[in-house]
């Protein structure tokens, strides 16, 4: 039998469910059904884990050709991750903007385990120990910020997962930022961190380096995986179940990278494979940066050529840079209800506005959690009455009608067409609005009630 290669650790989930649970009343009761969840999503997680290795298996021409006994066992397996879920499920806190307050991150650990969260990658651009400082040590107050969160995640079931963003500028044929890196992740594997990404997106395509353009022949593909590779080769050897990600400079189809970082070497994923450890998971956006759909087949073909463990980095629903004025608070759609045939990790990047994130993401573990259960307007129609009640329901899609016939918010004013019916519903919903001004998402809500305010104007206007 080969050999099955190590490094993908079981991930334990609260509840496999497409919603949040229902609780017994008695604390007895609720332990015993919290107990009942897990040890059921654990045996689940054991077959998945046994389908994902088997699938390296298969892909992976550098281990060998497989022996008739683990081919069948592929072809059993491929029937169970047929109704399987995502092994890892959550958000990606990758965007640029604000960080999202510590308290605001913990309600979420809460929001989302109740929905089957189980990981939780800390990537925030504008945190300078995560990129532009990423060899800093964190602080004596930042780190003390930090620890909590950790914690809290764990007691959660959720992974947390800590990124180091050091592609600019670095000399990956140098040896000292590798260990650097060790020493600064050793300080989170001493809390329990035990998933580590490397994140080589947006940085320019070529290498910049002299010494690396001769050691990697000219190839930044070559240089992220080897160093993926001797990251791995020197973390400590007392490390027990630790995980290595990647996310590579080339993350999608989409020309906007090129446009933006310049023209990529031919054949980027395949020379990455080629270089990157079996067991390293790899980052991918889908067809575009921002994708508005994403297949089976997609997918499968970037599978076939990166032949790793895939996580899907979704951005659906954040609105960080050029999308800043435009508002994603409805369900998510357009995601192939076989993805987990494919993909390991499902991950959202959500919205930069904290309390409006809660009901698109909402809908987003609802798909990771039961994608063939998934009805994207059923989510987030019971997403709204969870979190403003069922009297709620006709002004929030008022409101979601607006943000998405009206990308950006200060293009809207003239953009948006108002029938009469329209303007009456807009109206009410601004009026609820504007009773809960004092509440924090109502506050988060006030560039497009500006908007909302002004298209009613002229709406009148025009009559």
């Amino acid at each position: 039998m080969t050999k099955i290669p190590a490094g993908i650790r079981i991930m334990p989930s609260t509840t496999c469910g497409s919603a949040a649970p229902e609780m017994p009343a008695n604390s007895d009761d609720r332990a015993n059904s919290i107990m009942r969840r897990q040890i059921a999503a654990e045996i689940g997680a054991i077959i998945r884990k046994v389908c994902l290795l088997l699938k390296i298996l298969r892909n992976a021409e550098s281990i060998g050709k497989e022996t008739c006994e683990c081919r069948r066992a592929v072809t059993n397996c491929q029937s169970m991750t047929e109704h399987g879920i995502f092994q890892r499920r959550g958000i990606v806190e990758g965007f640029f903007g604000p960080l999202w307050s510590m308290a605001h991150r913990r309600r979420l650990f809460e929001f989302g385990a109740a929905r089957g969260m189980n990981t939780y990658i800390y990537a925030p651009k504008d945190d300078p120990y995560h990129r532009k400082r990423w060899r800093v040590a964190y602080p004596r107050r930042q780190w003390r910020e930090l620890l909590p969160l950790i914690h809290h995640a764990q007691r959660n079931n959720i992974d947390f997962v800590y990124s180091f963003h050091p592609g600019e500028g670095l000399c990956f044929s140098d040896r000292e930022p590798i260990e650097i890196l060790l020493r600064k992740a050793h300080r989170f594997y001493q809390t329990g961190v035990r998933t580590f990404a490397v994140l080589f997106d947006d940085i320019p395509s070529r290498l910049t380096h002299e010494r690396d353009q001769r050691i990697f022949k000219n190839s930044l593909a070559r240089a992220q995986g080897s160093w993926l590779a001797e990251i791995k080769a020197r973390q400590p050897t007392s490390w027990t179940e630790v995980e290595w990600w990647i996310c590579p400079s080339y993350y999608s189809e989409d020309p906007l990278l090129e446009r933006v970082f310049g023209a990529f070497e031919e054949n980027f994923l395949e020379t990455l494979a080629a270089h990157l450890p079996l067991n390293v998971a790899c980052f991918w956006t889908g067809p575009s940066v921002v994708s508005k759909k994403i297949t089976l087949t997609h997918v499968r073909q970037i599978g076939q050529k990166i032949r790793r463990p895939l996580l899907l980095w979704d951005n659906y629903p954040v609105n960080d840079l050029t999308m800043s004025d435009e508002l994603h608070i409805g369900p998510l759609q357009s995601r192939d209800l076989r993805l987990p045939e494919i993909v390991y990790g499902y991950l959202n990047n959500p919205l930069l506005q904290e309390e409006l994130s809660f009901l698109p993401l909402a809908t987003c573990f609802d798909y990771a959690a039961a994608p063939r259960a998934y009805a994207s307007e059923r989510s987030w129609n019971r997403a709204v009455k969870e979190r403003f009640g069922a009297n709620a329901l006709p002004y929030w899609r008022a409101i979601r009608r607006f943000a998405e016939a009206s990308r950006p918010a200060k293009a809207s004013i003239r953009a948006f067409q108002l029938t009469r019916r329209e303007s009456l519903r807009l109206a009410a919903a601004l009026g609820y609005i504007d009773t809960h001004r004092r509440d924090k998402w109502a506050k988060e809500l006030a560039p497009w009630s500006t908007a909302i305010r002004q298209t009613l104007h002229h709406a009148a206007q025009d009559d």
